[in-house]
């Protein structure tokens, strides 16, 4: 059963659809290279109208013929494909019912597969926070794979995660946090990382609470010094208040105060004056400054 082509044969298909593509190539160029030339102005914007709609008209011209030697030798080809396509769409229904058997065999042998490879994860006594799904390779389940490939390659990760685990459990700080993730992805790299990234917070955090107490305690400093000074400085206007107020006590019951007293006596004096307002105002604001008392002479 094979597919002959009786016509055309191979040396009968067109090799070259010939036409006077020179002699028009030729002639248009020229054409075009006066039209190049020209500058129009609004005095001859009809003539340019003209030359364009000239133009339109051959190049549609050009376009026409192409699409109809296209179409022409289209023709018999899109007859034969359409019948190649009829024959192998009758072609392609066993070949569709083929595969969704061959499917359907192929997906119960990797059913079986993978309750072979559950049940010798099961018997391998992984750690208990790792599942099947964390170790799978979707290539297990190829035919071309035996099962003691599968244990072999499972108990290999076994005892690396064993390994990775005892090298997690020696980090210096954050140790537990790595491990957990390591659990949650089976990741060493990552849950190291994990570990250096919170130590480095915890740094940070130390540091930052250092300095914020030791700004607090210099705070603190100052506000007590501030505070001690502030005492000091009332203890001491106070003790100078009662030593000045003790002087003035002493110096008004002194003999000297005393004989003062004694011999500056309240005296009175009737007199008349003269002068402007303003400084007749000024004596009377003399006398009420210096306590003298002052009244209408009788």
């Amino acid at each position: 059963m094979e597919l002959r082509i009786m016509s055309p044969q191979e040396n009968d298909f067109i090799k070259e659809i010939q036409w006077n593509n020179e002699e028009l190539k030729q002639e248009i160029t020229a054409t075009m290279q006066e039209y190049k030339s020209l500058a129009f102005t609004e005095e001859n914007i009809k003539d340019a109208k003209a030359d364009r709609a000239k133009l339109n008209k051959l190049r549609t011209a050009f376009e026409d013929e192409r699409k109809k030697i296209k179409k022409q030798c289209m023709e018999p080809y899109t007859k034969f494909e359409k019948q190649v396509k009829e024959i192998v769409s009758l072609i392609d229904e066993p070949i569709a019912l083929i595969d969704s058997q061959i499917k359907e065999v192929d997906d119960q042998k990797k059913a079986q597969k993978q309750k072979d490879i559950e049940e010798l994860f099961g018997s391998l006594g992984f750690q208990n926070f790792v599942t099947l799904d964390k170790i799978f390779d979707s290539k297990w389940l190829n035919a071309s794979v035996a099962m003691s490939k599968i244990e072999e390659q499972m108990k290999s990760q076994m005892f690396q995660i064993g390994h990775e685990l005892e090298t997690i459990r020696k980090l210096p700080e954050f140790a537990f946090e790595a491990k957990e993730l390591y659990k949650k992805t089976l990741d060493m790299n990552q849950a190291i990382q994990e570990g250096q990234r919170l130590a480095e917070i915890q740094k940070r955090k130390l540091a930052y609470e250092a300095e914020q107490k030791a700004k607090e305690e210099e705070l603190k400093r100052q506000t007590e010094l501030r505070q001690k000074e502030t005492a000091t400085q009332k203890a001491q206007e106070k003790s100078k208040s009662v030593t000045e107020s003790k002087k003035e006590d002493n110096s008004e019951n002194s003999p000297e105060s005393q004989q003062d007293q004694k011999t500056d006596p309240i005296m009175s004096i009737d007199f008349r004056a003269w002068g402007t307002r303003e400084q007749l105002m000024g004596i009377r604001q003399y006398m009420l400054d210096n306590n003298i008392k002052f009244g209408k002479a009788e």
